[in-house]
């Protein structure tokens, strides 16, 4: 299982070293200063990737996107509802939301945690259903997951 917690860039940075140094992939480049490039012989990895950890473009975002809608919930609270949607070769789970409630000059007043019950399957998406106290607007990222690799299927 590789562990990925996308605010973490020496966490993301220690598990390339670890993948190259131990699991031998063959064509396994990463770079720290510039975007990650990751190659693979299987094919399953992007041959260049635009994902940057701790700068623009987070991994989350390059595996995975959200569809996502928000609601009235319970008192004081709002209920955001919608899809994960795992674009890698590789089933995911312990996905974990970051939920971002903004006022209305978009500045941050509030964030939470909130995970995804079950596995993602590969090139498919899981329903979430979560309540976050009630703010103006908000901002949803994928903040941490694991790939179950080999479970996958093509």
């Amino acid at each position: 299982m590789i562990s990925i917690r996308t605010s973490n860039t020496a966490m993301a940075v220690s598990i390339a070293f670890f993948v190259v140094a131990f699991v031998g992939s063959p064509g396994c480049a990463f770079a720290q200063s510039n975007p990650l490039s990751l190659k693979s012989g299987d094919g399953a990895l992007p041959d260049e990737s635009k994902a940057v950890v701790g700068g623009r473009e987070s991994l989350a975002d390059k595996f995975f996107h959200l569809d996502w809608s928000v609601a009235p919930g319970s008192a004081g609270m709002s209920r955001i509802t919608g899809y994960v949607y795992n674009d890698y070769g590789e089933a995911a789970q312990d996905i974990e939301l970051k939920i971002t409630g903004l006022d209305t000059t978009g500045q941050p007043v509030a964030t939470v945690f909130r995970n995804v019950s079950d596995t993602v399957p590969a090139r498919g998406r899981e329903y979430f259903d979560v309540q976050v106290p009630s703010s103006q607007s908000y901002k949803v990222d994928l903040e941490a997951f694991d790939f179950t690799v080999g479970t996958g299927g093509n």
